[in-house]
């Protein structure tokens, strides 16, 4: 079984400057100004891109996102609520369509003051995209420790703030435990917050049927917690193994499925771990939990949905391996031209976070992300490929590439149709 590695050596300067300003609270005629840029969530890449077919070099590419990223960093300090939502939610977009993180470092401040503002006088949607440009602010900062520092506290507060929606606790929760694992410093501090997620998602222990926004509450938190559990040692751990199985156990009982996976799951990285430090190791009841998983990965009760069923057996047939077994997870992941291989649970639970979090710019920032491939134990990226390079076809020539591959595919398809009875 694959070893857990140090992942604290991810420390860096700390010295930050600012550049640009953030708008003034008269300035919400500017949204109606520029429409065409906060109208939608993901403006920044597509008009980038199409202006690199257009015949943009990098350097006026870079320039027309940096000017429209400092705009709307302005605008999200307008009177209008809908407005700042817009335009926290390009930023966000922004960010996970490009990896920038010499300009990004350039803006903290600012960028850190646009979301602190978000959470404290936002409602709902705002805070929860607040919330993420927190996470994303992170992991476009060599050195997320400052930020983690400076939103902390009110991170924190909010999340133990019962009158909060759990929709946006839910967003507080992820962005705390995401920037505490890339900047949270000594162990003690990754302890804390582990302790303050657990007070949130505790009630799952005896409470398994709550309403589908608590439980995505207590999945999110219950998420944090296993990524940050991935922090520790394997001695660590072991001590409080038998406790922590036991809890998690009667959270498999839970009515929400995405629950009952993370707490899975939460089980798999935890004997991971104690059979890491302990080969002999053998937790209280081994054989009651692992009853209840194969009931889980056989599961085909009708009340739930055919989706759930699906996902459900398919996570717990590899839970299962892991309990019984001790069996790693076995996946490779391919990006570019690398490949990244998930051979144990704290690397599937790391992956598994992140690609939450990035969604469709996970590619991209595995291939490009300093941070992010330290992470995964990656080598430095690879050259970028070179967009001038004059054997690569024009939008136009791949369109009828594959037009004239699609007719040959048909035709030959046809002749196997009518030749099938002859064949048999």
């Amino acid at each position: 079984m694959a070893k857990k590695k140090d992942r604290r050596n991810l420390k860096g300067k700390t010295g930050r400057t600012e550049e640009g300003g953030s708008g003034s609270d008269d300035e919400g005629s500017m949204f109606n100004d520029n429409a065409s840029m906060t109208s939608e969530a993901s403006s920044f890449a597509p008009e980038i891109e199409e202006s690199a077919n257009n015949g943009v070099d990098e350097s006026s590419k870079t320039e027309m996102f940096e000017s429209k990223l400092r705009e709307t960093l302005e605008l999200a300090t307008q009177k209008s609520a809908a407005g700042r939502v817009k335009a926290l939610e390009a930023i966000c977009g922004a960010f996970l369509k490009r990896y920038c993180p010499d300009f990004v470092e350039n803006q903290q401040i600012t960028t850190c003051d646009v979301i602190e503002k978000s959470l404290k006088k936002g409602k709902g949607g705002e805070v929860a995209a607040g919330a993420k440009l927190g996470i994303l602010l992170g992991l476009q900062l060599s050195d997320p420790e400052v930020v983690y520092k400076e939103l902390k506290s009110l991170l924190v507060q909010m999340l133990t703030d019962k009158t909060q929606t759990p929709v946006s606790r839910a967003a507080i929760a992820n962005t705390l435990s995401g920037l505490c694992f890339l900047g949270g410093g000594e162990i003690a501090e990754v302890v804390s917050i582990m302790s303050t997620l657990e007070s949130v998602f505790a009630s799952s222990y005896t409470k398994p049927d709550l309403s589908p926004e608590m439980s995505s509450l207590h999945s999110a938190c219950l998420s944090g917690w296993s990524l940050l559990l991935s922090l520790m040692s394997p001695g660590e751990v072991s001590k409080t193994a038998n406790n922590y199985i036991q809890k998690f156990e009667k959270m498999l009982l839970a009515t929400d499925v995405e629950l009952r996976i993370t707490a899975g799951e939460a089980i798999a990285l935890i004997l991971e771990f104690a059979y890491d430090y302990d080969e002999d190791y053998e937790p209280d009841n081994l054989n009651d939990l692992i009853k209840v998983l194969k009931q889980l990965a056989t599961d085909s009760t009708k009340s739930r949905s055919k989706k759930d069923r699906k996902e459900q057996r398919s996570s717990f047939r590899d839970i299962l391996r892991g309990v019984e077994e001790g069996d790693p997870p076995n996946e490779k992941v391919k990006f570019g031209q690398e490949i990244l291989y998930l051979d144990s649970w704290y690397k599937k639970q790391q992956y598994d976070w992140f690609c939450k979090v990035l969604g469709s710019g996970m590619n991209l920032h595995l291939s490009s992300n300093y941070l992010l491939r330290e992470i995964f134990e990656l080598p430095p990226p690879l050259p970028a490929f070179d967009p001038t390079n004059s054997n690569k076809m024009s939008k136009s020539e791949r369109n009828a590439a594959n037009q004239l591959a699609f007719k040959i595919r048909t035709q030959s398809r046809q002749k196997n149709r009518d030749k099938r009875s002859a064949v048999l």
